[in-house]
């Protein structure tokens, strides 16, 4: 589903950025794997703004993507707060750059190209992650002409959930 509604906030814009080998970009977080991405700032135009901005000014990924497409959002439901939407794309990257440590943040962390399947086992994510990686995985075929047959052969599959969840 997409875009969030007008009311729900949008807090984070991650992607699944993957190549022609049909793997995903993840990175190494506090707590665990994660895809690139992170929260909209005021200079940003809208989410792609932010996705843009976070993949490439961030050490972490230090990426350029092109062909960004939408996969749906996350209503995201935390004691105590607001409810926020979570945003996720697929996109191709385009230029892969190197990290450099971010005075903010510290030391650079790693990034590995993972098989589409195993990053959603890798994210931890459940059905919900694993929904994600299958859309991924599609928008890598249909979209950006992919080899259906090597995503399949990973272990993709249709999810049994939708990508959009309320968690």
């Amino acid at each position: 589903m997409w875009p969030a509604p007008e009311a729900l906030p949008v807090r984070q814009v991650h992607a699944w950025v993957v190549d022609q080998a049909g793997r995903a970009l993840l990175l190494e977080m506090p707590g665990g794997w994660n895809l690139p991405g992170g929260s909209p700032e005021p200079p940003d135009a809208d989410w792609l703004g932010t996705l843009h901005r976070e993949l490439r000014a961030e050490a972490e990924a230090a990426v350029t993507v092109r062909d960004v497409i939408p996969l749906g959002y996350q209503e995201v439901h935390r004691s105590g707060a607001e409810p926020y939407a979570q945003l996720r794309a697929v996109a191709r990257v385009d230029v892969w750059h190197e990290q450099t440590p971010d005075p903010e943040l510290g030391p650079v962390r790693p990034r590995v190209w993972v098989p589409l399947a195993q990053a959603a086992v890798l994210l931890n994510w459940g059905e919900p992650g694993r929904a994600q990686a299958v859309a991924a995985a599609e928008v890598a075929c249909e979209a950006y002409g992919f080899d259906a047959a090597g995503l399949l052969a990973q272990g993709a599959g249709r999810p049994s959930t939708p990508v959009t969840q309320v968690v």
